[in-house]
């Protein structure tokens, strides 16, 4: 660990805990003597920084993807409300995008208060209707992706309606893949072009962040880990015990060092195979 640089090892820990979250990352970038020195709590919050730090759209939808794999299983709520050309806000007016999903949002919680069912959570990721102010040219529309828990009780119906006619509602179950919705936090923050932002109900839970490791590996590790173990397997179940890679990416930063993020989702247990010859 020569030349007073440390490299990080950060896990986030999308459940209860390490040995029952269905998924998890790690992520490892090098910090200072001063940085290593900190305490845990100091510590922590440069990893929650970094984390929510929007320096490319790689890195802006990354705590999106934590904080949504922590609080949503299958069984629940992918929402798309859109307007039609009768309701749709004025490009720019991204106040009134915001008023009329905090409007719909409201109606809906009525809908359940009404009916004695739990209110949900919810992510939204609005993508907003802009105009860009070298060309004029209006870029894209206002609309709403939502994330939504799925108490007992609350239909897709009453979703729908929430939204109260002011274009098309689409409210589907939410799909899954290797434990996680990470293809779909990811595609809904994938325009570069127009303008966006994300905000969050009460009540949802941040991924746990353990304490973090400045021990794990070297910088010369580091840099032979993302040049030839991004895509081996068996390296990253022998360093996770009861996970399983789903991906790698590495950023270089802006100070021209490597962060790399490694993506874990639970490993399924082996299948009991039959055997011919049991004792």
């Amino acid at each position: 660990m020569g030349g007073g640089f440390y490299v990080r090892e950060q896990k986030y820990i999308c459940g209860k805990d390490y040995a029952t979250a269905p998924t998890m990352q790690a992520e490892f970038f090098e910090v200072s003597e001063k940085e290593h020195k900190a305490s845990t709590r100091r510590k922590k919050e440069l990893a929650t920084s970094l984390a929510k730090e929007a320096y490319n759209l790689r890195k802006s939808g990354r705590y999106l993807v934590l904080l949504v794999n922590t609080n949503f299983r299958p069984g629940d709520f992918s929402v798309t409300y859109t307007y039609d050309d009768d309701h749709h806000p004025a490009p720019n007016d991204l106040a009134r995008a915001d008023r009329d999903f905090s409007n719909a949002i409201k109606m809906l919680y009525r809908l359940c208060d009404k009916q004695g069912i739990q209110r949900p959570k919810w992510v939204v990721v609005t993508e907003y209707c802009t105009v860009d102010p070298v060309t004029g040219e209006v870029l894209g529309r206002h609309h709403h992706h939502v994330i939504m828990t799925h108490p007992a009780g609350l239909t897709r119906e009453m979703v729908e309606q929430a939204w109260n006619g002011r274009g098309m509602a689409r409210c589907e179950p939410l799909h899954f893949d290797h434990n996680s919705v990470e293809s779909l936090a990811r595609y809904i923050v994938k325009n570069r072009r127009c303008k966006r932002h994300w905000r969050q109900s009460h009540g949802l839970q941040p991924p746990k962040m353990p304490r973090p490791n400045d021990n794990k590996m070297s910088r010369s590790k580091l840099k032979d880990v993302c040049e030839n173990c991004l895509e081996d397997r068996a390296y990253w179940e022998q360093m996770y015990p009861g996970y399983t890679l789903h991906r790698c990416e590495v950023i270089i930063t802006g100070n021209s060092t490597r962060h790399l993020i490694v993506s874990l989702y639970r490993k399924e247990p082996p299948k009991n195979k039959n055997r011919r010859n049991q004792p």
